[in-house]
């Protein structure tokens, strides 16, 4: 399960934790250097469907527009193929809409390769546009034309009708619940919002924190039109989705909530209250991530202990440690660090998670007995 947080400009009154700060933590529980990442899409990604029957020409149209037209790995000589091939496919077969929204797709995708101020990529966003336009004016009994025009409108009031229709056509749309719902509480619909988002936490499966992020968002919304009540509901159903999550990750998602949005909720405020030590009061945690970044070791690792002497829950501190030891070469010290860090955590998935991550240097510094009884009891190899 991922893990990670993205904090969006319109969280501004949800999020109370400076940004300095969850950049810091970041960094400490980063991935190691040179692990890739994806760019972020051009475009929105196609829907999904089931294909209906296509002639082998369609299927080689839309293999092609799957392969070389998506925003990541865009290959234009590729995707040029797909667009004349899926072109002469809707002339003999204008009705087949697989073959009509793979086109529209390429069209929208190939506009982005185009310079901003040429004539080109308006043309071929108008195509696009048109594609999905004609299929919605046919009332056609699929989700997708809808749901992707609604991607590509400039405003609520005119998504909503969009919206709806996907919605009634895929009650199960991953998505669409969602923007329905963000819609509906823009034009002041507020029951219909809730009842929206509630199916949107029905039907969509939970991916990663990101999603919290975004639920506890939006309940931040409804409490802000007056209701607190389904605010708490939306809170009391994210601390259950959250579950699976890393304790660290479980903490700064909720250190940066509004407590009103789960205060009402014993169980939760417990939670809460639980989990926040395990990523607040780490002042000396982030002087030393600073310091590590300057160069000053020994001071970095003077900091960490410091950490760890005022607040000694947060896992950072013990990574930013172990880390900090092996740069010097000091593998005991890194290995003594780590054990501590076992022997103290009373969860059991938390300890094993951890030892997961210990850099192979630090395990082997470690006694064979313990590496023995942690493999042992994290089911792992001998």
């Amino acid at each position: 399960m991922r893990t990670s947080l993205c904090l969006r400009g319109m969280w501004g009154t949800l999020l109370a934790v400076p940004v300095m700060v969850w950049a810091q933590w970041a960094q400490l529980m980063a991935p190691p250097p040179g692990t890739p990442s994806q760019p972020p899409p051009a475009a929105p990604t196609p829907s999904v469907a089931a294909p209906a029957a296509l002639p082998e020409s369609a299927k080689e149209g839309i293999r092609l527009a799957q392969q070389h037209c998506p925003s990541d790995g865009f290959d234009k000589e590729g995707c040029d193929k797909a667009i004349r091939l899926l072109q002469e496919v809707a002339r003999t077969d204008p009705d087949n809409a697989d073959v009509q929204l793979a086109l529209a797709q390429a069209y929208w995708n190939s506009s982005y390769r185009e310079s901003p101020q040429a004539r080109t990529r308006g043309e071929l966003r108008q195509r696009a546009l048109g594609i999905y336009q004609k299929l919605v004016d046919r009332d056609v009994k699929d989700a997708r034309p809808y749901w992707e025009l609604s991607l590509r409108q400039k405003n609520e009031t005119q998504r909503l009708p969009l919206l709806k229709r996907t919605v009634a056509l895929n009650p199960k749309h991953p998505q669409a619940n969602k923007d329905l719902a963000q819609a509906e509480l823009a034009e002041g619909n507020v029951d219909a919002a809730v009842s929206s988002y509630q199916k949107h936490l029905e039907v969509s499966p939970y991916r990663d924190s990101q999603d919290a992020m975004d639920h506890l968002a939006f309940a931040k919304r409804l409490e802000g039109v007056g209701r607190p009540d389904a605010a708490e509901r939306v809170a009391e159903r994210v601390s259950g989705l959250v579950e699976g999550e890393r304790r660290a990750t479980r903490c700064e998602i909720w250190r940066s909530v509004d407590p009103k949005l789960y205060q009402g909720n014993t169980q939760v405020a417990q939670r809460v209250r639980a989990l926040l030590p395990y990523c607040t009061r780490t002042e000396d945690l982030e002087r030393a991530a600073e310091l590590e970044r300057q160069g000053r070791v020994d001071e970095a690792i003077e900091a960490a202990k410091r950490q760890v002497a005022e607040n000694p829950k947060p896992e950072g501190s013990y990574v930013l440690l172990e880390r900090l030891y092996q740069r010097k070469g000091q593998s005991a010290q890194a290995a003594e660090v780590a054990v501590r860090q076992l022997e103290e955590d009373g969860d059991a998935h938390e300890r094993c998670e951890r030892f997961r991550t210990l850099a192979p240097a630090t395990v082997r510094a470690m006694s064979k007995e313990r590496v023995r009884a942690l493999r042992r009891a994290c089911r792992m190899p001998e």
